[in-house]
């Protein structure tokens, strides 16, 4: 869904864009003043591990501004003659008149679009990547820059999914993790109780409510957990729902 927002609206958003995002956001804003809610919320999402990257316009902000904000963990980037406002996590995109200053939307009249459409969203992330910066928001990791966290991590699945191996397929299928409900958010994998109508936790339904879109793609099978392109009319993965027809 894609929707036009006005003025106040505009902070509101963005601030709930970044409160949203699981992986990353991209701030592109000009010029920059700070306030309490935007500066508390980018300290929470960054603890949370998400890469917050903001690219300003060269001599236009305070070097103060600058240094709170890398302070804090997010990544600094000048660009020469910069114009665009652009606002971007991995679900949402904001596309906006106004500079990242709250007094903006009470003293001017701005106006934005907001969309968590894919294609749009993948247009957005291409302007980032190939025109303004040249280069990819998540840098690619060869098996060889992971290193041992990469191992780790792989130790640590196989240490929570139980592989069921079958002599019929070298694919192996899982058991479902232990988990105080059921099923498992769809968005988050949060455990959850198993209800095929409703297969996200609280925090992610509020999300997903906001634009209420059926076909939106997630990231989890509600049954098993599992990594699988899931909505909310499909959210169990192939090998569950093949299961369930037994």
């Amino acid at each position: 869904m894609t929707r036009i927002i006005y003025n106040h609206q505009i902070p509101s958003d963005i601030v709930d864009l970044i409160e949203g995002s699981e992986k990353y956001v991209v701030i592109i804003s000009p010029y920059i003043k700070l306030w309490d809610h935007l500066i508390i919320q980018l300290k929470s999402t960054l603890k949370r591990g998400v890469i917050v990257k903001w690219y300003y316009r060269t001599n236009d902000v305070k070097s103060k501004i600058i240094k709170e904000l890398e302070g804090i963990g997010v990544e600094m980037y000048n660009i020469d003659n910069l114009h665009s406002k652009l606002y971007l996590s991995e679900r949402l995109g904001i596309i906006s008149s106004m500079n990242l200053y709250e007094f903006s939307s009470t003293t001017s009249q701005e106006v934005g679009l907001i969309t968590d459409e894919r294609k749009m969203l993948n247009e957005f992330k291409y302007y980032i990547e190939e025109i303004l910066t040249n280069k990819p928001i998540i840098p690619k990791k060869s098996i060889l820059d992971m290193g041992k966290d990469f191992f780790g991590n792989q130790l640590k699945d196989d240490e929570v999914e139980e592989k069921v191996e079958t002599n019929k397929s070298y694919k192996p299928t899982f058991k479902r993790t232990q988990s105080n409900g059921d099923g498992y958010c769809i968005r988050c994998s949060t455990s959850i109780s198993y209800n095929m109508k409703s297969p996200y936790c609280k925090k992610c339904y509020k999300s997903w409510n906001k634009w209420k879109n059926k076909d939106f793609k997630e990231k989890h099978c509600h049954q098993c957990s599992e990594d699988w392109e899931t909505t909310l009319l499909k959210p169990i993965c192939l090998s569950c729902f093949k299961e369930d027809k037994k």
